[in-house]
């Protein structure tokens, strides 16, 4: 790929953008994630060609509309290969902890500039979906909504919110279930993992029900109709 995109005057494939670019890019933005979470190599940083390429289609904002992120792909593969396996390197270790638990920022997953509406689209989606967020939810739906509200309250205005005992595992069983670009765009994603992430901590270490890796039915769509 680097010496196809060496052979080109411009960003793309071809001279000028095309079907050749709209072609590769799921399969390249999959391999980005992928490769980067289970081997603990980073395609973007470790080809300069690629991450040209990769900018130009993120200065399209039709690409930033479909555009998921590394914390999706990685989940949801497995379920559509049939596995994917971890070589069990010291980087990949890394990789793999950060996209798990963060921090989400500067991630190779995305480099354009955070748009200031990212935390706001966020706190626009839950709403929207509140009351089957929570209804799905394997927690309380008490304990779980006042917990949400901490995260919300945390991302919105940086204020600390401790959220009720044992709801740690709630918190993270939505963090984890976070899907870009379905649920919300790539920032606005990373911005609420966070305030679920630093919010749950505050009370504990518990993680969610791990997702199975047969099939993803916890994401089923039906529930937000």
């Amino acid at each position: 790929m680097e010496t196809a995109l060496a052979s080109t005057p411009g960003r793309y494939f071809l001279a000028e953008f095309g079907t050749a670019d709209v072609i590769f890019t799921p399969y390249v933005e999959r391999m980005n994630a992928s490769l980067y979470y289970y081997k603990g190599y980073s395609m973007r940083e470790e080809n300069p060609r690629f991450a040209d390429w990769f900018a130009g289609m993120e200065s399209r904002p039709t690409y930033r509309g479909t555009q998921s992120d590394f914390h999706t792909h990685v989940q949801d593969l497995p379920p559509q290969m049939g596995g994917c396996y971890e070589n069990g390197e010291p980087q990949m270790l890394l990789n793999k902890a950060r996209v798990d638990n963060g921090p989400w920022a500067g991630l190779p997953d995305v480099m354009y500039p955070e748009p200031e509406t990212s935390r706001a689209e966020a706190l626009h989606r839950v709403i929207k979906h509140h009351s089957n967020i929570i209804k799905v939810n394997p927690a309380d739906d008490n304990l779980f909504d006042e917990a949400l509200r901490c995260a919300l309250t945390l991302m919105m205005t940086g204020e600390v919110c401790t959220p009720p005992v044992g709801s740690d595992g709630a918190l993270r069983y939505l963090r984890d279930r976070v899907n870009v670009p379905r649920d919300m765009s790539i920032y606005a994603a990373k911005r609420f993992r966070e305030a679920l992430e630093e919010t749950a901590a505050l009370v504990g270490d518990a993680q969610g029900t791990p997702i199975l890796l047969k099939n993803r039915r916890d994401q089923d769509p039906a529930n937000f109709v």
